[in-house]
This record gives structure tokens, C-alpha cells and sequence, in this order.
């Protein structure tokens, strides 16, 4: 009998030390899936900027601007420059949308539907964004520089930087800058499809001051508008 019990001790033990190594193990497992996601977290949902329809400029305006157009890839600020949605809590802090983030680099993916918004409104034009492999050169390039682009504390979706323009082989004396400061009409209240819209929205709003900017540019010597 006394054999029996030390032979069940020895299994219970044995038993719970097997346990312990599976418990162990999942929690590794957990971490090294993300101590953020934890191991029964809500998948991530991708997000990207739907290019904005808008009104095509007119046969005039067209003349003035150079044939082909190459957008460059936008800047963002360090805060900006993440994978993740950001959104600015009322307690001036920097948060980040749960279980959602952008489907490529936010910078690109600006630079990608500013170039598809400028094409629609555009036509007869060659836009294209820097990097793409296109076998023309470029008569005007269009720089973008974000410091904000997220929710912001009362709940708007809001765009703020600088954008230039300048013709090619052009003196910087020459080149053309305007302030950005866009802000949603109405708030986003928090959810994360009513944010991106509103801001592939803004994009679309910076898309139609890019073309009067570009409007601005000195025309080459010998030129008429």
C-alpha cells in the first residue's frame, strides 16, 4: 500500500511539473506573438486611402501646368511614421487605434492617392508618384510635409504641414509654398472607418489646392499662358 502512495505521489508530481512546462510554453508562445496582441487578441484590420473624385479642371487651366507631374513621396513627422492609426486623446497623449493600422508606409500610401487624385482632375496629364517606373520626365515635381494627420483630441480628423511645387531646371526663386490645415467637418467619433474616410477626404481637399498651386508656377522663358 505505502508503495502505491509513493507511486502516485510521484505520477501527481510528475504530472503537475508536465503542466507547468505546456503553461509555460503558452505563455512563451503568447509573447512571441506580441505582448500588444496577447494570444486571443482581435485581428488587425489594414486600412488604405480611397482616392476622392473632384472636379476636372478646366481646358485653361490644364495649358498652365507642365504635361507630366511627379509627386513626390510625402514626408511625415517621427510621431507619424508607424504602422498604426494614430489618435490624440483629450489627455495629450499620443494612442493608437486598436486593431487597426495602414496597409502600406503612411507616407506612401499619401503619395500614392494624392498621385490618383491629381490624375482624375487631371486628365490628359501624366501624373505618377516617385519611384514608379515611368519612361517620361517630369516638367513640375509636388513636395508634401505632414505634421498631422490623425484624430485629433475633439474628435475631428485633422491635416496639417506644407506643400511646394517647382518646374524642373527651375531657380529655387521660383518654387511655390503653401501652408495645409484641413480639419473634418464633422467628428469621427472614434471609429476607425469614419477616420480613414475623413482623412483620404482631406487628401482629396489638398489634391484640389495642389493644382492651384501648381497653376502659380512661373512659366518657361518664351512661354504664354
Amino acid at each position: 500500500m505505502m508503495n502505491f502512495l509513493r507511486s502516485s505521489s510521484v505520477f501527481q508530481k510528475k504530472l503537475s511539473l508536465k503542466r507547468l512546462r505546456q503553461w509555460a510554453l503558452l505563455g512563451t508562445a503568447c509573447l512571441g506573438g506580441g505582448m500588444l496582441s496577447g494570444c486571443s487578441s482581435t485581428p488587425t484590420t489594414y486600412y488604405v486611402l480611397a482616392p476622392q473624385p473632384g472636379q476636372v479642371a478646366s481646358p485653361a487651366m490644364g495649358m498652365a501646368l507642365p504635361q507630366a507631374i511627379e509627386v513626390l513621396t510625402p514626408s511625415v513627422t517621427s510621431r507619424l511614421d508607424r504602422d498604426g492609426i494614430l489618435r490624440v486623446m483629450r489627455d495629450a497623449q499620443d494612442h493608437m487605434v486598436p486593431a487597426a493600422a495602414w496597409s502600406e508606409s503612411l507616407n506612401e500610401m499619401i503619395g500614392h492617392a494624392l498621385t490618383a487624385n491629381l490624375a482624375q482632375r487631371l486628365p490628359g496629364h501624366v501624373l505618377f508618384s516617385q519611384n514608379d517606373s515611368v519612361a517620361v520626365t517630369a516638367g513640375a515635381y509636388l513636395e508634401l510635409s505632414l505634421s498631422r494627420f490623425e484624430e485629433d483630441a475633439s474628435g475631428h480628423a485633422v491635416i496639417v504641414g506644407v506643400m511646394s511645387a517647382h518646374r524642373v531646371d527651375a531657380p529655387a526663386s521660383q518654387a511655390r509654398a503653401v501652408t495645409v490645415s484641413w480639419t473634418s467637418p464633422q467628428p469621427v467619433s472614434g471609429k476607425q472607418a469614419d477616420l480613414v474616410a475623413a482623412l483620404a477626404e482631406g487628401v482629396g481637399a489638398l489634391s484640389d489646392q495642389a493644382i492651384q498651386l501648381l497653376a502659380t508656377l512661373p512659366l518657361p522663358k518664351g512661354s504664354h499662358r
